[in-house]
């Protein structure tokens, strides 16, 4: 009796609770099409995402299969102009390990059944027009390793719960509507290689000690906000740093001079903020650094000498501060990869060294409203 009992409970769950297979996933992205309420000019989802020919679903346009088990993996709808709002239904592709749909025109807030999506490992929604506050279950998705947000209009703070993505390597955010402090828990996540959150509302102070977690980060984009206080003095502690831009926000306080020791560092951007002091001695040992762009910074001082001397440098813009004195007499042949150079509005005086010159791929020199004197360099456009 006990058997029989267990083989009719059986079937009965069964009923309640239908199997997931390839024909799940064929009726979500079905689903999914009727919510997409213009095609624009590519309408090839209408004619190819279609039960009326005999090809699978993994032979749609936009869908990657997995090889085993022949579920869909991958949805990529990636530019191709498509408007309308994300079903439900999309939950149910239980086996979907990278939702790519950016630069669209989607819009709406994301439907809570997305939190079903357990697999997922990249998630890029950005270049569309999602709206509301980021929902707390997507911090439950343990392989998520990259998430695109970027250029939407999702509003309020950031989630806490981005600090328990113990497996996220890329987190951009930029250009919404986020207000409040960075959660300090985003900092403690050690896979994380590239943070971009610049061109939001956010404020608050950086802590002093944001790269004792962060070994592998090699991107740190955080301009464009509100944020204020000193530039984190353990920012060295970030050693695989190549880009660091925290202009357009409200710092104050000096360089700190451990970036000196960021070796790996190729685009420098502190400008725009409320600085003090000058240009700390220890850039001398940014090798690799490619662009140094501290206009509008609030800095102070002499220009150091080796500031023409660095042989990756291409870029330098230290456009309206009030750095004074005269330019290094001794450039030398290694500023030959110097594009451009953009002095202008501080308070500079003496001549414009003929040295300059050696800076052989120089095409604009901007020194305009100092104190300089000479007039051309041969082949270079000179601004005074």
């Amino acid at each position: 009796m006990l058997f029989l009992l267990q083989f009719e409970a059986t079937p009965s769950l069964a009923m309640r609770l239908p199997p997931l297979d390839i024909s799940t996933d064929q009726s979500s992205l079905l689903a999914f099409k009727t919510y997409i309420t213009n095609f624009n000019t590519n309408r090839i989802l209408v004619s190819n995402w279609t039960t009326t020919t005999p090809s699978s679903v993994c032979d749609w346009v936009g869908i990657t299969c997995g090889k085993l088990h022949r579920r869909v993996v991958g949805l990529n709808l990636s530019n191709m102009g498509l408007i309308g709002t994300i079903p439900p239904h999309l939950g149910n592709l239980s086996f979907l390990a990278q939702l790519n749909i950016d630069n669209n025109s989607f819009y709406g807030d994301l439907p809570k059944e997305l939190a079903n999506l357990r697999r997922l490992q990249l998630i890029d929604l950005g270049l569309n027009n999602f709206g509301g506050p980021i929902p707390p279950w997507l911090g439950a998705f343990q392989k998520l390793q990259y998430v695109y947000l970027n250029n939407n209009n999702f509003t309020g703070s950031i989630p806490q719960v981005f600090g328990n993505l113990q497996s996220l390597k890329a987190l951009n955010m930029q250009f919404n509507k986020f207000i409040g402090s960075i959660p300090r828990c985003i900092f403690n996540v050690s896979s994380l290689e590239g943070l971009v959150l610049t061109g939001n509302s956010l404020s608050g102070n950086l802590p002093a000690n944001m790269c004792n977690h962060l070994p592998n980060l090699q991107i740190l984009d955080l301009s464009s906000n509100e944020l204020g206080g000193e530039i984190p003095s353990g920012l060295h502690g970030c050693s695989q740093l190549q880009t660091l831009s925290l202009s357009v926000n409200q710092f104050t306080g000096p360089i700190p001079n451990g970036i000196g020791n960021l070796t790996l560092l190729y685009d420098l951007y502190l400008g725009y903020n409320n600085l003090e002091g000058g240009i700390p001695n220890e850039f001398v040992n940014l090798v690799n650094l490619n662009i140094l762009s501290l206009r509008s910074a609030g800095l102070t001082g002499l220009l150091p000498d080796f500031l023409f001397n660095m042989s990756s440098l291409q870029g330098i813009d230290i456009t309206e501060n009030n750095f004074s004195g005269s330019l290094p007499r001794n450039i030398g042949p290694q500023c030959s990869a110097l594009v451009v150079i953009q002095i202008a509005r501080n308070q500079l005086t003496g001549g414009i060294p003929f040295d300059i010159g050696n800076c052989t791929s120089i095409q604009v020199i901007d020194l305009s409203e100092n104190n300089l004197t000479g007039t051309s360099i041969i082949g270079v456009s000179v601004l005074q």
